[in-house]
């Protein structure tokens, strides 16, 4: 599965996930990855059928929400995000009810992406300040204040920010690279930066 993953066939490594989850039935690790690589291979509909799937089984299931935004934020228009939202605030009132500290930390990871694809820069920043507040040797906020600050061309506030996340982020720390191929809602924004920069131009 490995290998035809990094040889990008994608079709064949979803064969070979078939048989794993025929193997290992109650894996949720094998379903979460057949999800995500629908995504990666346009089937949105089948992605979100599978995210959708696991959220029934384990609602603090933080990455299957966090699959949803990716299918959400390829569908134009973005018809399903407030309707996601929702649901991860859902998620953020169980957690706060349960005292799952973790799983809050990562609802309120995904609530800020959400609010950047809706353009709420200010928002999103908000709730990165809240989570450093909370915990100060996190990287991940840092890095996310880093990139909209820079998207939205302050600079000082930015290379601030960068400067932090590379204080405290371990060197070839495996999440770190995770993280940086994995920031939904920057990349959105940059692609419509980018789109909205042409456009001015013509």
């Amino acid at each position: 599965m490995e290998i035809q993953i990094k040889n990008r066939k994608v079709v064949d490594a979803i064969k070979t996930i078939d048989k794993l989850i025929e193997l290992e039935p109650n894996e949720t690790e094998w379903h979460l990855l057949k999800s995500h690589l629908h995504v990666y291979n346009g089937d949105l509909e089948l992605a979100k059928i599978g995210f959708t799937e696991i959220l029934k089984n384990d609602p603090f299931r933080v990455e299957a929400y966090h699959g949803l935004v990716m299918v959400a934020s390829q569908e134009e228009p973005i018809l399903e995000l407030k309707e996601i939202k929702r649901k991860v605030e859902e998620g953020i009132k169980m957690c706060e009810k349960e005292s799952k500290k973790s799983e809050l930390r990562d609802f309120m990871f995904l609530l800020a992406q959400i609010w950047v694809i809706e353009s709420k820069y200010e928002e999103a920043l908000k709730v990165y300040k809240e989570l450093v507040k909370e915990e100060p040797k996190d990287f991940r906020p840092y890095l996310c204040q880093g990139i909209i600050h820079a998207l939205l061309r302050k600079k000082d506030e930015a290379e601030k920010c960068f400067e932090e996340y590379r204080r405290l982020v371990p060197q070839e720390h495996p999440y770190a690279r995770y993280f940086d191929d994995n920031l939904i809602a920057p990349k959105h924004f940059s692609q419509k930066v980018e789109s909205e920069r042409h456009g001015s131009k013509n």
